[in-house]
C-alpha cells in the first residue's frame, strides 16, 4: 500500500505538470467575479483558492519541486553521513577524533535559525534548503554508521579479509557497506521525508520561491488567506499530500531495512 501510494507521488512528479486539467496560476471567473474558495465541484475536484486558481493543479505542479527536493537533500544528507560515519569508525584513532569532533560541533547548530539566517543573506531557493539541510541533518546518521561499522571491522570474516591482504576499499565495499545496507536505506528515506518537511515548514515562514507551486507554499498561501480553516479543501490537500508522501517513503524504507536485516541474519553475514 505505502509502495503504490509512493508510486502514484512518483507519477504525478514525473506527469503531473503535463496532466494538470489547467495553468497552476490560472485565475477563474464566475459570473465576472473571482471565483475564491470554491468547495469540490466537477470543475474543480479539490476546490480553489482565495485568488481563484484550481488546486487540483497547483498540487499537481508542486509534487515535482517537492519530490526533488526531498531527494536531493536525502542524497546530500545520506552521503555526508556515510563519508564521515564509516571512515571515522573503519579508520579509527585521530581519523574517528577529528571527525568526531567536526559532528560535535555541527550538533551545536541549530537547523530552522541557521536555515532562515542561510534564506535571508543568500536568497530563497531550492538548491539553498538542500544545503542547509545536508550540511546540518548528517550528524545523527554518521554517529549510527561510526557505531555499526566499529562492530562489523572486528568480525572474524572481516579480520581475515584484512589478514589476508585485502585493500581497505575491498572490505568497505564487499563487508562493511553491505552490512549497513538496510539502515542505509532507512536514513535515506528519513533524509528525504525531512527534507521535504522543512521545505514545506520554511515555506510555512515565508521563506520560498513563489513561483515555484510547492505543497509547502500552498499551506502558506491557505495561512495567509485568513480562511485556513474554513477552505478545509485547500489545507486539506496541500498538507495531506505532504503527510502521506513522508510517511510513504518513511515506512518503505523500515520495511527495506527489516527485509535487509533479516536476510543478512539468515546469510550469517
Amino acid at each position: 500500500m505505502f509502495l503504490l501510494g509512493f508510486l502514484f507521488v512518483v507519477f504525478l512528479a514525473v506527469f503531473g505538470q503535463e496532466l494538470a486539467p489547467y495553468e497552476p496560476n490560472r485565475t477563474f471567473l464566475d459570473g465576472g467575479q473571482i471565483a475564491e474558495l470554491e468547495p469540490p465541484s466537477a470543475k474543480h475536484p479539490l476546490g480553489t483558492t482565495s485568488v481563484g486558481t484550481d488546486i487540483l493543479s497547483r498540487l499537481m505542479y508542486g509534487a515535482r519541486p517537492t519530490l526533488l527536493t526531498g531527494f536531493a537533500g536525502g542524497t546530500v544528507v545520506i552521503t555526508l553521513g556515510l563519508l564521515v560515519g564509516v571512515s571515522a569508525g573503519y579508520y579509527g584513532g585521530k581519523v574517528d577524533d577529528i571527525l568526531m569532533r567536526i559532528t560535535d560541533f555541527i550538533y551545536s547548530i541549530p537547523l530552522i535559525p541557521v536555515a532562515l539566517v542561510f534564506a535571508s543573506y543568500f536568497g530563497v531557493g531550492t538548491w539553498m534548503i538542500v544545503f542547509t539541510v545536508g550540511f546540518i541533518l548528517w550528524r545523527g546518521n554518521a554517529r549510527i554508521f561510526r557505531s555499526q561499522v566499529l562492530q562489523i571491522k572486528e568480525r572474524e570474516h572481516v579480520r581475515a579479509a584484512k589478514v589476508l591482504g585485502a585493500s581497505d576499499w575491498y572490505i568497505l565495499t564487499r563487508h562493511i557497506l553491505p552490512s549497513i545496507g538496510g539502515m542505509i536505506t532507512l536514513f535515506y528515506a528519513l533524509g528525504i521525508g525531512i527534507t521535504i518537511l522543512i521545505t514545506a515548514s520554511l515555506a510555512f515562514l515565508g521563506f520560498a520561491d513563489i513561483g515555484t507551486p510547492t505543497w509547502g507554499l500552498m499551506l502558506r498561501n491557505a495561512y495567509d488567506s485568513g480562511y485556513m480553516m474554513d477552505a478545509w479543501w485547500w489545507t486539506f490537500s496541500s498538507g495531506g499530500a505532504i503527510t502521506l508522501t513522508v510517511l510513504c517513503i518513511y515506512m518503505i524504507g523500515r520495511g527495506y531495512e527489516r527485509v535487509r536485516e533479516t536476510t543478512v541474519s539468515a546469510s550469517g553475514d
